[in-house]
């Protein structure tokens, strides 16, 4: 009898303890953690603004030339967006996640993820035409914070891209570069497209993009194979000693073709291995060296995962997570300890009633 009661004084001392448990988690989320301003959430603003600016510039500088879309779209920033199909369009793309990557939150969200990381003194960045919005939320991050970048684009695109002929990534890049002040200019131009150099376009869409060069005074890089393009611009990266890379889009010299390059998640990697294929992208080689990747390509996913609103509409909203950061006091801490060691105590104490009533 003695025994039973000791088992059930225990029992009860056990659910007592798990009902102060919650009590306690619930004091603890209520009282003792809280949000505050991120310590450079200036510097996320900053990005968003200059965003806009850029995002002002595109329209402008379409408007001016008559360049016109098919999209039919009322998103705040719908200038952005491309045609359903054009000769340098390379995929099926989109519409919702192109409007949606118009957010100029993302600038904010790129700001603090690399404001995140140890060190982003050097940016390696691949540009797809595919997201322009995107693409230049990002070289806004980038240049708030003065990071040095080595940047590459490919200028085949997706549906809803930047795939008018009038208005390709590198149009886009110039317009900035002369309008807004924007620091950085692509480095290395490829065609994209199958194996990173136009396969499977047109001739039409081939001449598109060689006068995209030409009026850019560009210079583009045709691979002869899709090994040689993720081998020379990983070279490229490692010669400019980045200290993280950055990917938009689905370049395929950046995902590589594996079956692994689909399965890379959006979001801050830290650098290891992803596989060992041998069709790896400069992605996967560039992280087996040990340096940081940000990966954006699944656009409502990423939106999803950071509080940036899925249906902007014409004003859009403020994504007010991104600028802040979770804390608690020190008084949760030691309560959660004090809890621990309590609980340790009871439940050592019930084994030891049962192996005195089993002996």
């Amino acid at each position: 009898m003695r025994q039973s009661n000791a088992i059930n004084n225990t029992s009860i001392g056990l659910a007592s303890i798990f009902i102060i448990s919650l009590i306690g988690l619930f004091i603890v989320r209520q009282y003792f953690i809280y949000e505050v301003e991120h310590p450079k959430s200036h510097l996320m603003k900053q990005s968003v603004e200059l965003t806009k600016h850029w995002f002002e510039i595109v329209g402008k500088q379409k408007a001016e030339r008559g360049i016109e879309r098919d999209a039919v779209s009322n998103v705040q920033y719908n200038a952005l967006l491309g045609n359903d199909y054009t000769y340098i369009t390379t995929t099926l793309g989109s519409l919702e996640a192109k409007e949606l990557s118009t957010n100029p939150e993302f600038a904010a969200l790129i700001t603090r993820m690399l404001l995140d990381l140890d060190s982003v003194s050097n940016v390696g960045l691949i540009i797809s035409g595919s997201f322009p919005a995107l693409s230049i939320s990002t070289l806004a991050a980038l240049q708030t914070i003065g990071a040095n970048t080595a940047v590459m684009s490919s200028l085949g695109a997706s549906s809803f891209g930047a795939n008018q002929p009038e208005a390709t990534w590198i149009d886009i890049e110039e317009w900035l570069r002369n309008d807004g002040d924007l620091r950085f200019r692509s480095d290395i131009v490829t065609m994209g497209a199958e194996n990173d150099n136009g396969e499977g376009l047109t001739e039409q869409g081939i001449s598109i993009i060689n006068n995209a060069a030409e009026r850019n005074n560009t210079e583009l890089y045709i691979p002869a194979s899709l090994e040689e393009s993720i081998h020379y611009k990983t070279e490229y990266f490692i010669e400019r000693n980045i200290d993280c890379l950055i990917n938009i889009g689905g370049n395929q010299a950046g995902l590589g073709s594996c079956i692994h390059a689909v399965e890379i998640p959006n979001g801050v990697h830290p650098g290891k291995k992803i596989c060992n294929d041998k069709s790896r992208g400069i992605i996967s080689r560039i992280a087996e060296m040990g340096i940081p990747f940000i990966h954006l390509l699944n656009i409502k996913d990423l939106a999803v995962k950071n509080g940036i609103p899925l249906e902007p509409g014409i004003n859009y909203g403020n994504s007010e997570a991104i600028y802040k950061i979770t804390t608690t006091k020190r008084l949760p801490i030691i309560f959660l300890i004090v809890l621990i060691f309590v609980s340790l105590h009871l439940i050592r104490s019930k084994y030891n009633i049962f192996r005195k009533f089993y002996a």
